[in-house]
């Protein structure tokens, strides 16, 4: 039958004590061999030496078998048999209380009340002293106090004069003191073991939970990562043929039905890269290259991209008058104040919405106040949480995903930035970030200067790219697409059927697309190495991938290879192939 916790908790209490209690034996016999030692030089004057010697020996043979015990006890205690060690704790302490009220008979000088008095005050003060550490186990206690008080009390007793009966009573009202305030201190003693064994246990089921917790976010990691690789692959070949479509066809009424295929794709697209977002930061894989440059650099493109909506919506969008310089990551700033200002006019539907910047002890705060809806304290508490959307249960995808200020928090966390929000209802929110200010202004001109001596870029046309992808729909998608830019085009779905088509034509590629994730374990990283070794260049190379386990995020990073994700725009795969020479 299993044991109910307050069982268990019982069972450690009472091996706690017998615990103790062993532990402490070395110390009590030592102070049982020196006190016997002083009574007996004490009392040479007035006892026989008979006497002496036998109370002597009784000790020393107490001391030896309560040692030889205490021994067995170190080297082979088994908490799951205590019996023994009971026995042995009570059985001891009742042969030492018999021998110490064996030498309060012996000791006892009939015709000496100082003496007598000297005797009781002793043995008062090694029980007192002694009665502590057997509070921790009463039946100790009991085999060990009262045997050594009774017997000198009954002594007492048997005078029975006034002198002595009044010692008598003294010993009995001391020894009943003694024993009621062990048995609160035994009673102390329990409970705060039982509070600790109680909080090991609140500490091992929050253990229990923790592990389970992760362990279910880890289930629910890889099962997005899993169902955004699968998901990832028909909707990228989807955006493939869409764009053909887009640039092929001149029919008005077909054209707008492309357009809204294309909407639809574009709001996938958008729920996969904020997926990817968290999967990258939790994996650890994004790069943060911090340095110095001016907030104008980010909110130049901003006040283009965001004016204009606030401007349809009629609301009055402000920006700061002055942009000092931090230090920070622009891309990953960029993110954070791009989902504040989204956040800002998606909740306000009338009103203003303020940006300032504020450079004060060495930080630079920005803030986006908004005079929308708000935000109680309990939504407050909530808002950093994955898909959690305030006035949104319908769970709308035109009013977002609510993946934004998930992604902020693990951003503003990844770039060591403090990130606030104060919000009142029904009078808009604050959000803020607090970032290091640059310890000097940049030369804005110096910048000017560098994009103007950086190479123009090449015009890719003509050129041979070898398509590796073990999905069909995939690779005919771009190669439609590659072939209307006027590229030639290869497609393998591995890297042995790439050497093959490259031997037979006798070619060598121009630029290697290859998917992340091949057939029979294999991946781009592999393929585009032998490709590299085989040729003996470094041909331009791009790795495609829908993947979200972290593993191979990491992985990824590490080939230093250039990546989009899947479902890659067109728009970007043309800016890659354009950046070739």
């Amino acid at each position: 039958m299993p044991l109910t916790q307050d069982q268990s908790i019982k069972d450690k209490i009472h091996i706690e004590q017998i615990k103790i209690m062993h532990g402490s034996i070395p110390v009590l016999l030592f102070i049982n061999l020196m006190v016997g030692c002083a009574l007996s030089y004490g009392f040479s004057d007035v006892i026989p030496a008979a006497s002496i010697y036998t109370c002597l020996s009784l000790l020393l043979v107490m001391v030896t078998i309560r040692s030889a015990f205490y021994l067995k006890y170190r080297n082979n205690f088994e908490p799951n048999n205590l019996r023994p060690y009971q026995l042995s704790l009570i059985l001891g302490s009742a042969f030492a209380g018999i021998t110490w009220g064996t030498i309060s008979f012996l000791y006892f000088p009939v015709d000496d009340q100082n003496y007598q008095l000297f005797l009781l005050m002793a043995l008062m003060a090694m029980t007192g002293g002694s009665a502590f550490t057997f509070s921790i186990y009463m039946p100790g206690y009991f085999a060990y106090v009262p045997t050594i008080m009774l017997s000198i009390t009954l002594q007492y007793f048997l005078i029975g004069d006034k002198y002595h009966n009044t010692l008598g009573f003294v010993s009995l009202v001391y020894l009943l003191v003694l024993t009621l305030f062990n048995l609160k201190i035994n009673k102390n003693f329990k409970e705060s073991l039982a509070l600790r064994f109680q909080n090991l246990n609140l500490i091992e089921q929050l253990k229990a939970q923790k592990e389970e917790a992760e362990r279910a976010n880890k289930a629910k990691s890889m099962f997005l990562a899993a169902a955004s690789h699968d998901l990832r692959q028909p909707l990228y070949a989807l955006g493939l043929f869409t764009s053909v479509l887009d640039e092929t066809i001149k029919y008005p009424k077909v054209k707008r039905v492309v357009e809204q295929i294309n909407a639809s794709v574009d709001a996938l697209t958008n729920l996969f890269d904020k997926l990817l977002d968290i999967s990258q930061l939790d994996a650890g894989v994004v790069t943060v290259k911090k340095r110095n440059f001016v907030l104008s650099d980010i909110f130049d493109k901003l006040s283009k991209e965001y004016s204009r909506e606030a401007q349809e919506k009629d609301i009055k969008l402000s920006w700061p008058t002055f942009y000092p310089a931090v230090y920070s990551e622009p891309d990953l700033l960029e993110r954070i104040l791009r989902n504040y200002l989204s956040n800002a006019l998606k909740y306000t539907s009338n009103g203003r919405v303020e940006v300032s910047c504020e450079a004060q002890e060495g930080l630079v705060y920005i803030q986006v106040k908004d005079s929308g809806i708000g935000m109680n304290q309990e939504t407050l508490e909530k808002i950093y949480e994955e898909f959690y959307q305030v006035n949104n249960p319908e769970r709308d995808r035109q009013k977002g995903l609510g993946l934004g200020l998930s992604i902020v928090k693990r951003t503003a966390d990844l770039l060591e930035h403090q990130i606030l929000v104060t919000s009142t209802v029904g009078k808009g929110s604050t959000f803020s970030i607090a970032v290091t200010q640059a310890e000097m202004m940049l030369n804005k001109h110096d910048d000017v200067i560098k994009l103007k001596n950086t190479k123009p870029q090449i015009q890719a046309t003509n050129k041979l790219v070898l398509i590796i992808d073990d999905e069909e729909s995939i690779r005919e998608g771009l190669s439609s697409i590659l072939t209307l830019w006027k590229y030639q085009v290869i497609t393998a779905l591995d890297l042995d059927d790439a050497m093959k088509q490259l031997e037979a034509q006798g070619q060598k590629p121009d630029v290697i697309i290859s998917d992340y994730r091949l057939k029979e374990n294999k991946t781009g990283v592999d393929a585009i190495k032998a490709l590299h070794q085989h040729f003996k260049a470094e041909i331009p190379a791009l790795l495609i991938t829908g993947d979200m386990m972290q593993d191979r995020l990491i992985d990824i990073k590490k080939s230093n290879f250039q990546v989009l994700f899947k479902p890659v725009p067109p728009m970007k795969l043309r800016s890659f192939l354009r950046s070739i020479e």
